[in-house]
């Protein structure tokens, strides 16, 4: 049963470069993005168990995710709520709001550059040397990082141009590498890789340490290898991050001349959200079958199935 948002206008807030990049990259129009919307809606309304939002804005994530291709951006919906019932996975989606993970928003593990990169991504920044794996578990920096993009995708410009992840390794050691189990690193990989609706256009590692190399190790064995392409290890030279991230957006510690980078202003802006994410836990799959109307009260028969 889709959500009844569907009634609300879509305004686009494209600029005219945007729109011909979406136009070249994505192959969206005016009237592909319309004609698009529809088949994807009418995709839906036909799984009855499937309770979404299904507003153009909400159904415009996974088009451009899939370049437009309703097929593919509908399979993409059904596994990106599929995940979150699947028991497994329990632990990183139960209790999905900002204000249950401040602990590792104040030790500044995940934040956002101010600034887009000169290709108008958003950047990501995560230092998980910053999260102390025995005070709290890694699905904790999971779900801020989950929130995190979830928040950037709202925006259009970031649907098109993309995201990028800058990771800063400083401080990672083998207490933090025993937290990546190939079981655990698989499902993370797979999470981002096949249902999270973004265009995840590079990852760059910096200052790595010795262990980074076993870590890595587990994790590209999932990696596709269109991924595996866009993921960058500098090291200690900075420069490189120049050829994506203009010096005056850069932080000083990154080779840039913009102050040392803080996560306060990301960490203020999501903490801020806890009602967003609670409405969205909402959404998933719903019981249908005749047994359980049957033998449920008719206002329980649209009770979420999350877990």
């Amino acid at each position: 049963m889709a959500a009844k948002e569907k009634d609300k206008a879509y305004v686009c807030t494209l600029s005219e470069t945007v729109q011909k990049k979406a136009e070249e990259e994505l192959f969206e129009t005016p009237e592909t993005r319309s004609q698009s919307i529809q088949i994807l809606r009418e995709k839906i309304e036909k799984c009855p168990e499937l309770h979404i939002r299904t507003d153009d804005a909400y159904l415009l994530r996974f088009l451009r995710a899939k370049k437009f291709d309703c097929e593919r951006a509908f399979q993409q919906i059904v596994r990106h709520f599929e995940v979150k019932c699947e028991k497994k996975n329990k632990e990183l989606f139960s209790d999905m709001r900002p204000s249950a993970v401040k602990h590792v928003l104040e030790d500044g593990v995940t934040g956002v550059l101010p600034q887009r990169d000169k290709f108008g991504r958003r950047v990501l920044v995560f230092r998980p040397g910053r999260w102390d794996p025995s005070k709290y578990p890694v699905p904790h920096v999971f779900k801020t990082n989950f929130m995190t993009l979830s928040k950037l995708i709202e925006d259009e410009e970031t649907q098109v141009s993309g995201i990028i992840m800058l990771a800063d390794l400083k401080g990672v050691g083998f207490g933090h590498a025993t937290q990546m189990t190939p079981f655990f690193a698989k499902r993370i990989v797979s999470l981002l890789q096949d249902t999270f609706p973004m265009r995840l256009k590079g990852v760059h590692y910096v200052n790595e340490p010795t262990v980074f190399d076993i870590v890595f190790a587990v994790a590209r064995q999932f990696m596709r290898k269109k991924l595996l392409e866009r993921v960058h290890v500098h090291g200690k030279n900075m420069n490189e991050l120049a050829e994506f991230i203009d010096l005056e957006h850069l932080p000083v510690e990154y080779g840039g001349n913009a102050p040392p980078f803080s996560n306060e202003e990301w960490k203020n802006k999501l903490l801020a959200c806890d009602a967003e994410f609670d409405e969205e836990a909402k959404y998933g799959f719903v019981k249908t079958s005749t047994e359980e109307k049957d033998s449920q009260p008719k206002q329980q028969t649209d009770d979420v199935l999350i877990f």
